[in-house]
């Protein structure tokens, strides 16, 4: 009876387990639902990116209980109800086994079922059966490696790594078998005999199978891998090593004869060398193998081919691998755009800077020179003879005009020598300049390019490095990251798609499962063969949570009860617990981060004796923490917290430190405490923590192919390195990036990844030569920018912030916010006591509750005293305060009024400064509470109107049109007044006159319409708008700067350097400018927080650097040679001042301007390393440094290069894509708020957009007729052809290769040659132009190509003229000669015309434009402002580094020319030290000619704020701005292009219907629909053969077998757009399109009497009945002549018989 009563009650356990499971997959599944119906758009998938990795996670761990897969193995009526699920047919027929051994018999019953599949359309045939092909493919949940599906559960242990039947229905009548190991992964394998000896049962067979899918023998083959790894990375390998070697061939040989035992050779589908991966191994034996024989470094270098075999050894890594090769397949138009682009653009750099970077400095020949026997050739290519800049080894370039370089006294500017950087940087030939411009494109010091060709060519050329930036890199860089992101996208939603197809059918299995036990009670885990109570015993068991091995010894030994001290422990446990405490702990781990960030380099005895107090005074603080915690908490709850478990480590490690080491590095390790209570800082280190898990296959294959190009590199070129080192070093010492070694071509290879790969590739060019270089570094760029972009993209796509913030609230912040919550209130309570006394209670009462409570709750909870508040009631205490994103922290502390300001901005909405009017002719109230009789008479009863009348004026002025326009231009004057004041003003008395009385002028206007606004709007509505509070202070400046030049009041001279702040007025003035500014302010309070938390993470490394690194940067240099001392001449700094005091004046001990010396100037060194600028200097300096004040030596201390590389990886990576994550999350709310508006757009952009997008969808020509002149019409015939278009689009594209031909030592032959090429293009696209005007008449002009061509032509016939005629009669003008390429190189754009996907590729940067245009336009007034500034402050700093003569603060455009140099953060590394120089770098008294300003030192402190805001801000807008528009504007398109047909597609269905119906009867006969459908353009085509889908279109048929143009029409669009079921609405629009093109003509209604499907069913039914009848008439035995008649019928019978038949069916 007990057991019976224990049977029910699990029953209803176990009823009550499966309709909750069924539930929830049905939920889950349901959430998903929605978005897998059409294509997910990037914002889409980014807003539920938590929805769906649950979904795909708990996908992957659906498993059915024992008893429900006993339940439908048995049961036909379960089975016959599952009958549609996937995953139910796949299992064997009821009552059979899932699991069956492969047998003899098995392959008995194999060979029957083939022969019978064989004889199967015999017998049909011979029946008059239809044979219809039945196209039958594999499973792809049964496929060989993949997991085995949970539908089957878990396989007994006795049938792993042994052969089974088939699972797969596809394979069960082909020779195949499978093998399941202990992973429960696939491996199939043919039946036939292995080599032809071995069959499925023989045993050697058999043992090799076992052997192959052990995992023992995966993981030695792994180890054996990794082991060859180790050994390949030894430059000299010692003698033993050849032993070792043979020892891994035979290890790899003995795997390859496993497999080949186990499976076969090469007869049959998976045999050893069906499986590509196998054919690596035969390569790896080949080739070692050949290494032996032949020694040559070519072949050396596959000796790292054993590395990839760790892609096949660990698991998951070739699924990793094709998806990244499923993502570079969907690269082929992105690839051939940038291809395209970079060729044109090569091009035209090929024939601009031809042979201009030879030109240099020549030392002007003495006059009593002899020249008869003078050389002057090898006078000027003497190296001898140039120009050196200090410190450079390429001489000084120059050029010949005005704008170009000049030369210093005595030298002259002559074509000369070879080109710099050895020689390869040059756009002398088309392949060096596709090699500048690829380095332009990923911005590789791409700053010495752009000086050394503005030096040569001029400055005017700085327009075409921006169109090369903005066009090469940041667009072709852009969509390529966005072509990543929608194939990550794309691949997440294949796997969405799979993962809900298995919840859901998971969920209809448990929803059966619930019904049967609801019918049949007592059937749960049950069946009538077994004995209840071990069936309840068995689904007990297996639904029972698994304890860990080790709760045993935990619940022995840790787990205990106290009764005698059970009172003191719970006081102890109320004290630990209480919020106060973990805000004592708290601000002790903030104190001891700021100890440790105060730490400096020198130290005092006594602030270093402070510090070792304050640490051991922390330390002790922490250990009774971790002690009391002990106590109260017991060791067995302690333990079950991780924070605990966390502390604990540290304390004991550092407590151990104390006594042990000098050195306290874990001790940073502290800093990680605080994400317990900062939730923000737990979201970042669980972003990493989760990345490492997630894209550990990634990082992997990372590693495995920077490891693969570190070894084949170091095989290649270590030789070349050894004996050609004098090439690239003076001393014919290694340089530090070489490949002699392991470690040095690993920096080569992470230096590359890292995106610097220019320098190298000289250097190994120098020393092996430049195809084997060319080759070897462009794969290993391509290849690295690919997995780094993957690896960047995967991390971004699979953690999501906001959901990383909202699992991060814990306790620990509930208890913190409860904490300061109540001090807030206390301190409220006794504010208002003592407000109450002074009778003022009523009126402050509203404004000292704390945030986040209401005023009646802070009289009833918050001003009582500070009490005791338990964990249970901690969360239901602080549940209003706890903010779960930090933007909405943001939006919550906003205003009603500033968010509407601040709608009213991102909508651009005019009337700067001024609201709209209340009333229609009454101006707004002054102030806010309107207690002022004198401004607002208006409310006097004397009827005074006086004051009102004026400020109705000031309304009408302030509104004017005109108004406005003056501002305007008065801003735009002032702000241009600015640009003038350079080094050169004081020279030019007269400009400098102007200048101050228009800057009395300007304030005076400013001054009055600031006036005049507030007369007009009142103060209320003045100064809470922000823009007009902008102004305010703008004009405050003005006046203040006004009155310190006219007064001269040296107190206000800084007031000066605000005056810079002018052109920000210019924001409120253009709506695209304010849309961006609004947008990037706005994002500033979101991502504050993530701001923080990012310099906190950072503070943990630099507090590391300045243990590692004070003090240790400083050296002993010789000034007049910039040369080093030798440790052994100068061993420290003791030694250097020694020869300091000995009166040697060229000794300086100098210390590095970035260094670690202080935690300041260690997050500037952090910041050169995370933007890759100037790190490498810093990565030498650690690489030599030793000990605090000692000599460096080269290369002394090289792992500590490893310092900078972590931080790179987790420090730089992650923090960026953190950030990055932050700033997509605020514009996702973004563009959830605007609607229909897109991002960085105007209202009026908007509108253009949409017209763009409109006109798109409805381009339509109307078909030309064809002329009746017999010439015209087959000049009509001619041009109206493919061909004709195709033959000119090839012509176009070969002047561009024929231009690519050119170099710059050309013969005259060959420029002859060229000369009459072109002179026949240019009369070929003529006659082109002419023929379609005779052919086309006036409708040529109607085709926006037509015009385009027309102009080509007509420039291109005056500039070759031009150019003859001003070459011969007047000066040299360039500008004509760029014209006339710049036509020629345009022509290529004919090559988009055929490529339609590259064409939606520029689609979608036209539609980018406007957004792009207002973000270009707000980075323009940046960077106008940062110049003027840099004017102001640094135009007498003392060159060096990147300030030069050219690239210099000194005039406004010089200025911007250098700010465009590290708008991409380029070499602002080099702009910063000039800047930040003191004495005695620079001389603070020298005298500047022409003007009265002394020295020329510059400011570290504002040079450093200076130039990182400015990085910081052009980052913000160039890097995440510039890439959301493109990537929005990409995956509109895409959805657009899948979803949408064009008006142009129904022009052409209805010209192409009018061929098939001259009639117009709106029919054509049912013959002819598969012609029509072939005839039709894409996408509503259907090529031949289509019989089968067109009748499948189930088209309805008229009378007389015909098809009406409407039904033909809506199915054709339903088939384009994926439509199914109910077609009506579609039918009712593409009708009002039919009556919008012929209005005159009614579309008739018919009956349909048929449908394409029914008739072929007809069709065939009247055959076979047909085929039937003639075989019994045959067969009936009449007579030989009878018969014979019978079966020669003639075909009119036939034909009658059929359609009698027909018609009665």
């Amino acid at each position: 009876m007990k057991e019976s009563q224990r049977t029910v009650e699990w029953r209803s356990r176990q009823f009550g387990a499966i309709q909750q499971r069924a539930n929830r997959s049905v939920s889950i599944a349901t959430v998903s639902t929605g978005a897998m119906r059409r294509k997910t758009t990037f914002w889409e998938f980014w807003g539920s990116k938590k929805e769906q990795q649950e979904l795909v996670r708990r996908a992957s761990h659906l498993k059915p209980l024992t008893s429900e897969l006993r339940k439908l193995l048995d049961n036909s009526a379960l089975r016959a109800q599952l009958q549609n699920t996937k995953m139910v047919t796949l299992l064997p027929p009821v009552g059979t086994e899932v699991f069956r051994k492969f047998t003899a018999v098995s392959l008995e019953e194999i060979q029957r079922c083939r022969q019978v599949k064989e004889n199967e359309p015999q017998r049909k045939e011979d029946k008059n059966i239809q044979v219809t092909e039945e196209q039958k493919i594999p499973t792809c949940d049964l496929e060989s490696g993949k997991r085995l599906p949970f539908i089957f559960g878990d396989p007994p242990h006795e049938f792993v790594s042994t052969p089974l039947q088939e699972l797969d229905p596809f394979y069960q009548t082909q020779k195949t078998f499978i093998v399941l190991d202990g992973e429960k992964i696939i491996h199939r394998f043919n039946s036939d005999p292995a080599c032809f000896l071995l069959t499925p049962f023989n045993l050697v067979r058999t043992t090799a199978i076992k052997i192959l899918l052990h995992s023992f023998f995966q993981a030695f083959i792994l180890l054996t891998v990794l082991t060859n790894c180790v050994f390949m990375t030894i430059a000299n390998p010692p003698e033993w090593s050849g032993v070792l070697k043979s020892t891994f061939i035979a290890i790899y040989v003995f795997e390859v004869l496993v497999k080949v035992l186990a499976r076969g050779f090469c007869v049959g589908q998976f045999t050893f060398l069906r499986d590509p991966w196998n054919w690596l191994d035969l390569m790896v034996i080949s080739t070692a193998y050949l290494t032996n024989m032949v020694h040559s470094r070519t072949v050396s270098a596959f000796q790292v081919l054993p590395a990839l075999k760790a892609i096949t050894a660990i698991p998951g890594l070739k699924t990793t691998l094709s998806v990244l090769m499923q993502t570079v397949k969907k690269m082929a138009h992105v690839t051939a755009l940038s291809l395209i682009c970079l060729s044109v653009l090569a091009v035209f750099s090929l024939h601009n800077f031809m042979g201009v970077l030879r030109q240099k400095c020549v030392l002007m020949p003495p006059s009593n020179h002899s020249f008869e026997y003078f050389d002057f050739q090898e006078y000027i290519n003497n190296p001898v003879n140039y120009y050196y800049s200090p410190g450079s080894i390429d001489a000084l370039l120059c050029g010949n005009t005005s704008e170009a370089g000049i030369c210093p006294e005595g030298y002259t500017c002559l074509r000369a020598g070879p080109n710099p950087n050895y020689g390869y940087t040059n756009y002398d030939s088309f392949g060096w300049a596709f090699l500048a411009l690829f380095r332009l494109m990923t911005q590789d010091f791409w700053e010495n390019l752009f000086q050394l060709t503005l030096r040569s060519a001029g400055k005017t050329n700085t327009i075409f490095f921006v169109v090369d930036i903005v066009v090469g890199s940041f667009s072709l860089l852009s969509l390529i990251v966005a072509v990543f992101a929608m194939a990550s996208v794309e691949q997440k939603q294949a796997e969405m798609a799979e993962a809900k197809q298995k919840d859901k059918e998971y969920a209809h299995i448990l929803e059966t499962l619930k019904k049967n036990l609801q019918e049949v009670p007592g059937s749960a885990c049950l069946t009538e063969k077994q004995h209840p109570s071990a069936d309840t015993e068995e689904c007990a068991n297996e639904q029972r949570p698994r304890l860990p091995c080790c709760s045993s010894f935990a619940n022995m030994f840790l787990r205990r009860t106290c009764c005698t001290c059970c009172w003191a422990q719970q006081r102890l446990h109320h004290f630990v617990t209480d919020p106060f405490f973990d805000l004592a702990i708290a601000m002790c781990l903030v104190l001891n981060t700021i100890f440790m960030a105060i730490e400096h380099y020198p130290l005092t005895e006594d602030f270093n004796e402070l510090l070792t107090i304050a640490e051991w005074v922390f330390t002790g603080i922490f250990t009774a923490e971790v002690a009391l915690k002990l106590l109260a908490m017991g060791p067995y709850f302690y333990f079950q917290v991780g924070w605990n478990i966390f502390d604990s480590i540290i304390v004991f490690f550092t407590v151990l430190q104390l006594g042990l080491a000098d050195y306290y590095g874990l001790r940073l390790l502290r800093v990680f405490r605080l994400a317990k209570w900062w939730s923000t800082f737990s979201a970042l280190l669980k972003l990493i923590g989760k990345s490492l898990g997630i894209l550990r296959r990634f990082t992997l294959l990372l590693a495995i192919i920077s490891f693969t190009f570190a070894v084949v590199g170091m095989q290649l070129f270590a030789k070349n390195y050894k004996e050609n080192v004098c090439r690239i070093s003076k001393d014919c010492k290694l340089p530090r990036w070489h490949m002699i070694d392991y470690f040095h071509s690993f920096l080569i290879v992470f230096r590359v990844l890292c995106g610097e790969w220019i320098e190298t590739m000289w250097d190994c060019m120098e020393v092996a030569g430049q195809p084997a270089c060319l080759i070897f570094f462009t794969v290993m760029v391509v290849v690295g920018k690919l997995v780094v972009w993957n690896l960047f993209l995967a991390l971004l796509i699979n953690s999501s912030n906001g959901d990383l913030w909202a699992d991060s609230e814990g306790e620990g912040q509930n208890n913190l916010l409860i904490a300061l919550n109540r001090i807030g209130g206390a301190v409220s309570g006794i504010k208002s006591r003592v407000l109450e006394q002074m009778g003022k209670k009523t009126q402050f009462r509203i404004h000292l509750h704390p945030p986040g409570l209401k005023s009646e709750e802070v009289s009833q909870k918050e001003f009582l005293a500070l009490t005791f508040v338990s964990s249970e009631e901690a969360e239901s205490e602080v549940r209003a305060l706890v903010y779960n994103k930090p933007y909405e922290r943001a939006s919550q502390m906003l205003g009603n009024e500033a968010a509407d300001e601040k709608k009213a901005l991102q909508h651009g909405e005019s009337a700067v400064c001024m609201h709209k009017r209340d009333d229609g002719n009454t101006p707004a109230k002054c102030f806010t509470d309107q207690s002022c009789p004198v401004l607002n008479m208006d409310s006097c009863q004397d009827g005074r109107r006086i004051w009102l009348n004026l400020r109705r004026s000031c309304v009408s002025v302030v509104e004017h049109k005109y108004f406005e326009a003056f501002i305007t231009f008065m801003i735009l004057l002032s702000s241009g007044a600015l640009a003038i004041e350079d080094i050169h003003l004081e020279k030019r008395l007269l400009i400098r006159t102007i200048l101050e009385y228009a800057d009395q002028v300007f304030t005076c206007v400013f001054v009055l319409e600031m006036l005049l606004r507030w007369f007009a709007g009142g103060f209320k509505k003045y100064f809470t708008n922000a823009w007009c509070c902008i102004d305010f202070l703008i004009v405050l400046t003005y006046v203040l700067s006004t009155t310190a030049n006219v007064l001269v009041i040296s107190q206000l001279q800084a007031i000066n350097s605000l005056r810079t702040l002018r052109p920000l007025r210019v924001l409120s003035r253009f709506e695209g400018m304010k849309v961006v500014a609004s947008t990037l302010f706005g994002a500033i309070p979101s991502i504050l927080d993530v701001l923080l938390v990012c310099s906190t993470y950072w503070l943990i490394f630099s507090i590391m650097g300045v243990d590692l690194f004070a003090g240790r940067f400083s050296y002993c240099i010789n000034d007049t040679s910039e040369e080093l001392f030798h440790t052994q001449a100068v061993n420290n700094k003791t030694a250097c001042l020694m020869l300091m005091e000995q009166n040697v004046s060229e000794v300086r001990w100098r210390n590095r301007e970035i260094n670690f010396d202080n935690v300041g100037i260690g997050f500037l060194s952090l910041l050169q390393v995370a933007t890759f600028k100037g790190w490498i200097d810093l990565m030498y300096a650690a690489m030599d440094s030793r000990q605090i004040e000692l000599q460096p030596e080269y290369e002394a201390n090289v792992y500590m290069s490893l310092y900078m590389v972590l931080f790179i990886i987790f420090g730089s990576f992650f923090t960026f894509n953190f950030l990055v994550g932050a700033i997509i999350e605020y514009l996702k709310h973004q563009k959830a708020k605007l609607g229909g508006t897109g991002l960085f757009m105007t209202k009026e952009q908007m509108k253009c957009y949409n017209s763009m997008k409109t006109l798109d969808l409805k381009k339509a020509w109307k078909p030309i007729p064809r002329p009746q002149n017999k010439i015209q019409a087959l000049l009509f015939d001619i041009v109206t052809k493919a061909s004709f278009d195709i033959f000119f689009t090839v012509l176009a594209c070969l002047q561009v290769v024929v231009m690519m031909t050119e170099t710059s030592k050309d013969s005259f032959e060959k420029e002859f040659i060229l000369h009459w090429i072109y002179f026949a293009i240019i009369v070929i696209f003529t006659v082109e132009c002419i023929v379609k005007i005779l052919a086309l008449r006036l409708n040529y002009f109607s085709f926006g190509w037509n015009i385009f061509d027309f102009v080509l032509v007509i420039l291109s016939i005056l500039g070759l003229f031009l150019a003859d005629l001003i070459e011969k009669y007047f000066i040299h003008v360039p500008q004509v000669f760029i014209l006339i390429r710049f036509i020629r190189v345009i022509r290529i754009l004919h090559l988009f015309r055929v490529a339609k996907g590259v064409r939606r590729l520029l689609y979608v940067l036209m539609r980018s434009l406007p957004a792009l245009c207002n973000i270009g336009l707000f980075l323009s007034l940046i960077m106008f402002i940062f110049s003027i500034f840099g004017m102001k402050n640094f135009a007498y700093v003392k060159k060096g580094a990147l300030l030069n003569d050219m690239f210099n603060f000194e005039t406004f455009g010089n200025s911007m020319i250098c700010l465009l140099t590290i708008a991409t953060s380029a070499g602002w590394d080099a702009l910063l030290i000039p800047i930040m120089s003191t004495p005695p770098d620079c001389d603070p008294h020298v005298e500047n000619p022409g003007t009265s300003v002394v020295g020329d030192c510059g400011s570290p402190a504002v040079g450093v704020i200076f130039v990182t805001s400015y990085i910081i801000l052009s980052f913000l807008i160039v890097v995440n701005m510039y890439l959301v528009v493109i990537l929005e504007n990409f995956n509109m398109a895409t959805e657009e292009s899948a979803d949408e047909l064009r008006e142009s597609d129904f022009e052409m269905f209805c010209e192409t219907w009018e061929r098939f119906d001259p009639q117009v009867s709106h029919f054509i006969h049912y013959s002819q629909l598969s012609e029509f459908c072939d005839n039709l353009k894409d996408p509503l085509r259907i090529a031949k053969p289509n019989s089968i889908k067109v009748i499948s279109m189930d088209l309805p048929l008229a009378f007389g077998d015909k098809i009406h143009c409407l039904d033909l029409v809506v199915a054709l669009t339903a088939q384009v757009r994926g439509i199914s079921g109910e077609t009506d609405h579609l039918k009712a629009t593409m009708e009002e399109k039919f009556m919008a093109r012929s209005p005159s003509k009614v579309m008739g209604s018919y009956q349909p009497i048929s449908s394409t499907l029914r008739r072929k069913r007809e069709d065939v039914a009247a055959t076979v009945i047909q085929r039937a009848y003639r075989k019994h008439a045959v067969q009936s035995t009449p007579k030989m002549g009878e018969a014979d008649r019978i079966i020669r019928q003639d075909g009119d019978e036939e034909e009658s018989v059929q359609a009698h038949l027909a018609g009665v069916l």
